[in-house]
Protein backbone atom coordinates (compact mmCIF):
# COMPACT_ATOMS: atom_id res chain seq x y z
CA UNK A 1 0.00 0.00 0.00
CA UNK A 2 1.28 3.17 -1.40
CA UNK A 3 1.68 6.74 1.33
CA UNK A 4 -1.47 8.28 1.50
CA UNK A 5 0.70 11.73 0.93
CA UNK A 6 2.66 10.71 -2.29
CA UNK A 7 4.11 14.55 -3.06
CA UNK A 8 5.02 17.02 -1.49
CA UNK A 9 5.69 21.17 -3.38
CA UNK A 10 4.77 24.54 -3.27
CA UNK A 11 1.88 26.64 -5.68
CA UNK A 12 3.62 28.42 -8.36
CA UNK A 13 1.17 31.38 -8.10
CA UNK A 14 0.11 33.53 -11.08
CA UNK A 15 2.48 34.85 -13.65
CA UNK A 16 2.30 34.86 -18.08
CA UNK A 17 6.10 35.23 -17.39
CA UNK A 18 6.54 31.60 -18.32
CA UNK A 19 10.99 32.14 -18.15
CA UNK A 20 9.95 33.49 -14.27
CA UNK A 21 7.37 30.23 -13.88
CA UNK A 22 10.62 28.13 -15.80
CA UNK A 23 12.71 28.76 -13.27
CA UNK A 24 10.29 28.40 -10.01
CA UNK A 25 9.93 25.26 -10.76
CA UNK A 26 13.43 24.34 -11.51
CA UNK A 27 14.18 25.90 -7.97
CA UNK A 28 11.55 23.39 -6.31
CA UNK A 29 13.36 21.10 -7.88
CA UNK A 30 16.30 21.85 -6.81
CA UNK A 31 14.99 22.27 -3.06
CA UNK A 32 13.76 18.76 -3.09
CA UNK A 33 9.82 19.39 -3.81
CA UNK A 34 8.13 16.72 -5.33
CA UNK A 35 5.12 18.14 -6.44
CA UNK A 36 3.98 21.55 -7.78
CA UNK A 37 0.79 23.30 -8.28
CA UNK A 38 0.38 25.53 -11.02
CA UNK A 39 -2.04 28.39 -11.63
CA UNK A 40 -4.15 28.87 -14.36
CA UNK A 41 -4.72 32.24 -14.24
CA UNK A 42 -2.43 34.49 -15.85
CA UNK A 43 -0.47 31.96 -17.95
CA UNK A 44 -3.02 33.10 -20.81
CA UNK A 45 -3.25 29.52 -21.99
CA UNK A 46 -6.71 29.26 -21.80
CA UNK A 47 -8.55 33.00 -23.55
CA UNK A 48 -12.71 33.46 -23.47
CA UNK A 49 -12.62 29.36 -22.41
CA UNK A 50 -10.42 28.39 -25.46
CA UNK A 51 -6.80 26.94 -25.65
CA UNK A 52 -4.54 29.23 -26.76
CA UNK A 53 -2.53 26.16 -28.24
CA UNK A 54 1.39 27.91 -28.48
CA UNK A 55 0.86 28.57 -24.96
CA UNK A 56 0.03 25.62 -24.08
CA UNK A 57 2.67 23.79 -26.11
CA UNK A 58 5.27 26.45 -24.32
CA UNK A 59 3.83 25.40 -20.96
CA UNK A 60 3.73 21.39 -21.51
CA UNK A 61 7.39 21.99 -22.67
CA UNK A 62 8.48 23.71 -19.23
CA UNK A 63 6.87 21.57 -16.90
CA UNK A 64 8.17 18.27 -19.12
CA UNK A 65 11.34 19.24 -17.61
CA UNK A 66 11.00 18.31 -14.32
CA UNK A 67 9.85 15.33 -12.59
CA UNK A 68 7.36 17.01 -10.58
CA UNK A 69 3.40 15.72 -9.64
CA UNK A 70 1.66 18.17 -10.91
CA UNK A 71 -1.70 19.72 -10.23
CA UNK A 72 -3.56 23.35 -11.35
CA UNK A 73 -5.97 25.73 -9.55
CA UNK A 74 -8.29 26.63 -11.76
CA UNK A 75 -9.74 30.20 -12.02
CA UNK A 76 -11.53 31.18 -7.97
CA UNK A 77 -14.19 32.69 -9.90
CA UNK A 78 -15.86 29.45 -11.42
CA UNK A 79 -18.60 29.03 -9.00
CA UNK A 80 -21.27 26.33 -10.30
CA UNK A 81 -23.88 27.71 -8.13
CA UNK A 82 -24.17 30.48 -10.15
CA UNK A 83 -27.32 30.58 -11.91
CA UNK A 84 -27.21 33.60 -14.15
CA UNK A 85 -23.97 32.68 -15.77
CA UNK A 86 -24.48 29.15 -15.28
CA UNK A 87 -23.03 28.16 -18.87
CA UNK A 88 -20.21 30.05 -18.99
CA UNK A 89 -19.08 28.78 -15.44
CA UNK A 90 -19.47 25.33 -16.88
CA UNK A 91 -17.28 26.30 -19.80
CA UNK A 92 -14.35 27.75 -17.28
CA UNK A 93 -14.60 24.65 -15.66
CA UNK A 94 -14.86 22.50 -18.71
CA UNK A 95 -11.40 23.71 -20.23
CA UNK A 96 -9.67 23.88 -17.20
CA UNK A 97 -9.98 19.94 -17.24
CA UNK A 98 -8.56 20.24 -21.14
CA UNK A 99 -5.57 22.64 -20.23
CA UNK A 100 -4.56 20.06 -17.21
CA UNK A 101 -5.16 17.48 -19.64
CA UNK A 102 -2.90 18.88 -22.40
CA UNK A 103 -0.17 20.53 -19.44
CA UNK A 104 0.48 17.36 -17.54
CA UNK A 105 -1.20 18.68 -13.96
CA UNK A 106 -3.46 15.24 -12.45
CA UNK A 107 -5.15 17.16 -10.22
CA UNK A 108 -8.03 20.48 -10.78
CA UNK A 109 -8.75 22.13 -7.75
CA UNK A 110 -12.04 24.11 -7.56
CA UNK A 111 -13.53 25.85 -5.32
CA UNK A 112 -17.22 24.82 -4.55
CA UNK A 113 -20.22 26.91 -5.46
CA UNK A 114 -21.46 30.29 -3.89
CA UNK A 115 -24.65 32.21 -3.15
CA UNK A 116 -26.02 35.27 -1.92
CA UNK A 117 -26.69 34.19 2.04
CA UNK A 118 -30.22 34.82 1.68
CA UNK A 119 -30.60 32.42 -1.07
CA UNK A 120 -28.37 30.15 1.52
CA UNK A 121 -31.13 30.21 3.91
CA UNK A 122 -34.04 29.70 1.28
CA UNK A 123 -32.61 28.40 -1.27
CA UNK A 124 -30.27 25.78 0.07
CA UNK A 125 -31.27 22.49 -1.17
CA UNK A 126 -32.33 23.91 -4.84
CA UNK A 127 -28.80 25.70 -5.42
CA UNK A 128 -26.97 22.71 -3.53
CA UNK A 129 -28.35 20.16 -6.37
CA UNK A 130 -28.11 22.90 -8.81
CA UNK A 131 -24.21 22.92 -8.43
CA UNK A 132 -23.87 19.50 -8.77
CA UNK A 133 -26.07 19.25 -12.34
CA UNK A 134 -23.34 21.49 -12.96
CA UNK A 135 -20.50 19.82 -11.71
CA UNK A 136 -21.74 16.01 -12.70
CA UNK A 137 -20.61 16.48 -16.99
CA UNK A 138 -17.74 18.42 -15.43
CA UNK A 139 -16.53 15.79 -13.29
CA UNK A 140 -17.17 13.06 -16.27
CA UNK A 141 -15.19 15.11 -18.73
CA UNK A 142 -12.07 14.85 -15.80
CA UNK A 143 -12.57 11.02 -15.66
CA UNK A 144 -12.08 10.64 -19.55
CA UNK A 145 -8.76 12.70 -19.32
CA UNK A 146 -7.72 10.28 -16.56
CA UNK A 147 -7.85 13.57 -14.00
CA UNK A 148 -9.37 14.35 -10.43
CA UNK A 149 -11.09 17.36 -9.38
CA UNK A 150 -10.40 18.67 -5.95
CA UNK A 151 -13.18 20.88 -4.53
CA UNK A 152 -11.82 23.08 -1.94
CA UNK A 153 -13.11 24.53 1.19
CA UNK A 154 -12.93 27.94 1.39
CA UNK A 155 -12.46 31.37 3.92
CA UNK A 156 -14.62 33.66 5.23
CA UNK A 157 -12.94 35.96 2.17
CA UNK A 158 -13.94 39.65 1.77
CA UNK A 159 -17.03 38.41 0.31
CA UNK A 160 -18.23 36.75 2.79
CA UNK A 161 -17.11 38.89 5.78
CA UNK A 162 -19.21 41.79 3.76
CA UNK A 163 -22.22 39.86 3.46
CA UNK A 164 -22.12 39.46 -0.29
CA UNK A 165 -21.96 35.52 -0.38
CA UNK A 166 -21.13 32.45 1.30
CA UNK A 167 -20.63 28.84 1.17
CA UNK A 168 -21.98 25.52 2.90
CA UNK A 169 -17.99 24.83 1.83
CA UNK A 170 -17.09 26.93 5.01
CA UNK A 171 -17.40 24.25 6.85
CA UNK A 172 -15.19 20.96 6.07
CA UNK A 173 -18.62 18.64 6.98
CA UNK A 174 -20.66 20.36 4.42
CA UNK A 175 -18.43 19.80 1.50
CA UNK A 176 -18.20 16.14 2.97
CA UNK A 177 -21.87 16.05 2.83
CA UNK A 178 -22.06 17.42 -0.65
CA UNK A 179 -19.35 15.19 -2.07
CA UNK A 180 -21.30 12.02 -0.73
CA UNK A 181 -24.50 12.73 -2.38
CA UNK A 182 -22.18 13.04 -5.98
CA UNK A 183 -20.50 10.27 -5.59
CA UNK A 184 -18.04 10.66 -8.52
CA UNK A 185 -15.05 8.63 -8.78
CA UNK A 186 -12.80 11.71 -10.22
CA UNK A 187 -13.99 13.84 -7.43
CA UNK A 188 -12.25 14.39 -4.47
CA UNK A 189 -11.78 17.02 -1.71
CA UNK A 190 -9.36 19.60 -1.51
CA UNK A 191 -8.64 20.46 2.46
CA UNK A 192 -7.25 23.81 2.62
CA UNK A 193 -5.71 23.67 6.58
CA UNK A 194 -5.78 27.24 6.44
CA UNK A 195 -9.02 28.10 5.15
CA UNK A 196 -10.66 25.24 7.87
CA UNK A 197 -9.27 27.65 10.79
CA UNK A 198 -10.76 30.40 9.68
CA UNK A 199 -13.91 28.40 8.91
CA UNK A 200 -13.93 27.25 12.20
CA UNK A 201 -13.79 30.77 13.69
CA UNK A 202 -16.28 32.06 11.86
CA UNK A 203 -18.70 29.87 12.07
CA UNK A 204 -18.21 28.40 15.83
CA UNK A 205 -17.34 24.68 15.23
CA UNK A 206 -14.11 22.66 15.66
CA UNK A 207 -11.46 22.16 12.94
CA UNK A 208 -10.12 19.70 14.13
CA UNK A 209 -13.46 17.40 13.94
CA UNK A 210 -14.64 18.76 10.44
CA UNK A 211 -11.49 18.32 8.93
CA UNK A 212 -11.53 14.73 9.95
CA UNK A 213 -15.04 14.26 8.92
CA UNK A 214 -13.64 15.58 5.57
CA UNK A 215 -11.19 13.13 5.96
CA UNK A 216 -12.72 10.21 3.59
CA UNK A 217 -13.24 12.61 0.89
CA UNK A 218 -9.32 14.50 0.99
CA UNK A 219 -6.95 13.63 -1.79
CA UNK A 220 -5.29 16.99 -2.14
CA UNK A 221 -4.30 19.42 0.29
CA UNK A 222 -2.64 23.26 0.36
CA UNK A 223 -0.93 23.38 3.96
CA UNK A 224 -0.48 26.88 5.44
CA UNK A 225 -1.38 28.57 8.60
CA UNK A 226 -3.58 31.07 9.97
CA UNK A 227 -4.85 32.77 13.25
CA UNK A 228 -8.63 32.09 12.15
CA UNK A 229 -9.16 35.90 13.41
CA UNK A 230 -11.23 37.25 10.42
CA UNK A 231 -10.08 40.34 8.80
CA UNK A 232 -13.49 42.95 9.61
CA UNK A 233 -11.58 46.05 9.41
CA UNK A 234 -9.80 47.91 6.58
CA UNK A 235 -6.04 47.07 5.61
CA UNK A 236 -4.05 48.55 2.79
CA UNK A 237 -2.11 45.56 1.71
CA UNK A 238 -0.99 41.96 2.84
CA UNK A 239 1.21 43.20 5.59
CA UNK A 240 -0.57 44.79 7.45
CA UNK A 241 -3.18 41.76 7.80
CA UNK A 242 0.14 39.60 8.84
CA UNK A 243 0.75 42.27 11.29
CA UNK A 244 -2.38 42.23 12.84
CA UNK A 245 -2.63 38.19 12.70
CA UNK A 246 -6.14 38.45 10.79
CA UNK A 247 -7.73 37.24 7.29
CA UNK A 248 -6.20 34.41 4.68
CA UNK A 249 -2.95 34.29 6.34
CA UNK A 250 -1.37 31.92 4.41
CA UNK A 251 1.32 31.85 6.60
CA UNK A 252 4.76 29.14 7.81
CA UNK A 253 3.13 26.60 10.31
CA UNK A 254 4.03 28.77 13.81
CA UNK A 255 2.35 32.07 12.80
CA UNK A 256 -0.89 30.97 13.18
CA UNK A 257 -3.07 28.43 15.72
CA UNK A 258 -3.48 25.18 13.28
CA UNK A 259 -2.17 22.80 15.37
CA UNK A 260 -0.54 20.60 13.07
CA UNK A 261 0.20 17.81 15.19
CA UNK A 262 -2.73 16.86 16.40
CA UNK A 263 -4.33 17.20 12.88
CA UNK A 264 -2.23 14.96 11.62
CA UNK A 265 -3.30 12.44 13.73
CA UNK A 266 -7.05 12.74 12.54
CA UNK A 267 -6.50 12.68 8.89
CA UNK A 268 -7.31 9.12 6.93
CA UNK A 269 -6.91 10.60 3.64
CA UNK A 270 -7.19 8.84 0.04
CA UNK A 271 -4.17 7.34 -1.36
CA UNK A 272 -2.24 9.39 -3.37
CA UNK A 273 -3.01 13.16 -1.98
CA UNK A 274 -0.59 15.42 -2.86
CA UNK A 275 0.53 18.00 -0.27
CA UNK A 276 0.36 21.71 -2.24
CA UNK A 277 2.06 24.77 0.00
CA UNK A 278 0.39 27.70 -0.25
CA UNK A 279 1.86 30.78 1.74
CA UNK A 280 2.43 34.26 0.44
CA UNK A 281 5.55 35.42 -1.54
CA UNK A 282 6.36 37.76 1.23
CA UNK A 283 7.45 34.64 3.39
CA UNK A 284 9.21 32.50 0.89
CA UNK A 285 12.60 34.42 0.98
CA UNK A 286 12.66 33.98 4.65
CA UNK A 287 10.61 30.47 5.33
CA UNK A 288 10.31 28.59 2.26
CA UNK A 289 12.86 25.75 3.35
CA UNK A 290 11.23 25.45 6.68
CA UNK A 291 8.42 25.43 5.42
CA UNK A 292 8.96 22.98 3.22
CA UNK A 293 10.62 20.88 5.91
CA UNK A 294 7.71 21.18 8.14
CA UNK A 295 5.39 20.19 5.24
CA UNK A 296 7.51 16.92 4.73
CA UNK A 297 6.69 16.49 8.74
CA UNK A 298 3.54 16.65 8.69
CA UNK A 299 2.93 14.26 5.34
CA UNK A 300 5.39 12.00 7.15
CA UNK A 301 2.98 12.01 10.13
CA UNK A 302 -0.45 11.62 8.37
CA UNK A 303 1.13 8.31 6.73
CA UNK A 304 2.55 7.32 10.09
CA UNK A 305 -0.60 7.39 11.76
CA UNK A 306 -2.61 5.99 8.55
CA UNK A 307 -0.92 3.37 7.46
Amino acid sequence: MTDRIIATGFNTGADSDLDRLAARLAHMEQIGCTGAEITATGLDAVVSCRLIGDRVAQLRAIMARHALAYSMHAPIAINLMDEDHADLMQRAALVSMDLAAEIGARVVVIHPGRCHPKDHVNRQAELLQFELDRLGPVADRAATLGLKIACENISPNRRVIAGEETSYSLDPRLLAHQLARLNHDAVVACLDISHARQGADFWGFDMIDACEALAPHVGHIHFSDSTGVPSTFPCTHEGERHFFGVGDMHAPGGYGAVDFETLATRLPLRQSTRLVIEIKRNFLGHAETRTLADARTFAAAVNGAHP
